[in-house]
């Protein structure tokens, strides 16, 4: 972020305007955490039945699997908008969104580019051991992606998880929950309570300690995330973030199989 020059006495310098607002400088959340969960689980909910019949009638497991998920992710984030513009009309303020949006392309990029090895092949690895060493055997994540995908499914995976997944999720754990519980309760605890409520959605049926190492690794992904919607106050920068640290996965998922 560029530092913003305050008014100098002669008044003869130009002030450059500040490129987005701070969080402190922006309007406080008008909703509460716990409302903003319930409004989540009821788009949950709902989205089930626009899942289900994508589910029943496509025959290939991977474009089902990617169908019923971008098709609940939209209609998740069309209940959470539909929301806060019926409830919180200062919503847009309150979550953030940058007048200037190549610098949180850019941010985004470099964050979630440094974000995956830092988490995956840092944070991941110490805890993988640790994992290991309790359980007594080797002990991997569940099975992320269907073994085998068709083209279909390969192009609607890429557009579900670079583009899908990271506008949903950021508006919600990032722009909504973290600012529900921050705006009340201090950064800190925002961290934490988003990261909890981040790391479970990443649940894949299979064994608990593979489980519990996945799980792990997301809350921790989704603290950092956090973090960095606190220092750049936007969900934008949060959004390429995200969708650059899916970009990597993928890739390195289906290069390594």
């Amino acid at each position: 972020m560029s530092e913003y020059v305050p008014p100098r006495p002669d008044s003869m310098h130009a002030i450059p305007p500040l490129p987005f607002a701070s969080v402190e400088e922006r309007p406080k959340a008008t909703w509460r955490w716990w409302e903003a969960i319930g409004v989540y689980l009821l788009g949950f909910v709902l989205s089930g039945f626009a899942a289900m019949p994508l589910v029943l009638a496509i025959h290939s497991e991977g474009l089902a699997m990617f169908m019923a998920s971008a098709a609940s992710a939209i209609v998740i984030v069309g209940v959470l908008l539909s929301w806060l513009w019926r409830f919180h009309p200062t919503w847009r303020g309150a979550i953030g969104f940058p007048k200037q949006v190549w610098p949180e392309v850019r941010a985004g990029v470099v964050v979630g580019g440094l974000l995956y090895p830092a988490m995956v092949f840092g944070f991941g690895l110490v805890l993988t051991l640790l994992l290991d060493a309790i359980a007594g055997k080797t002990v991997t994540v569940p099975e992320q992606l269907p073994s085998h995908l068709s083209a279909a499914g390969t192009v609607v995976g890429v557009v579900y998880i670079v583009v899908i997944a990271p506008i949903h999720e950021e508006l919600f754990f990032r722009g909504i929950l973290y600012r529900g519980i921050r705006d009340r309760y201090g950064v800190w605890l925002g961290i934490l309570g988003s990261s909890l409520a981040f790391g479970p959605i990443h649940y894949i049926p299979g064994p608990l300690m593979g489980n519990l190492l996945l799980m792990s690794v997301m809350a921790c992904v989704g603290g950092a995330l956090a973090y960095l919607y606190e220092r750049r106050g936007n969900v934008v920068a949060n959004m390429i973030a995200h969708a650059t640290f899916n970009t990597i996965g993928f890739a390195l998922i289906v290069l390594l199989r």
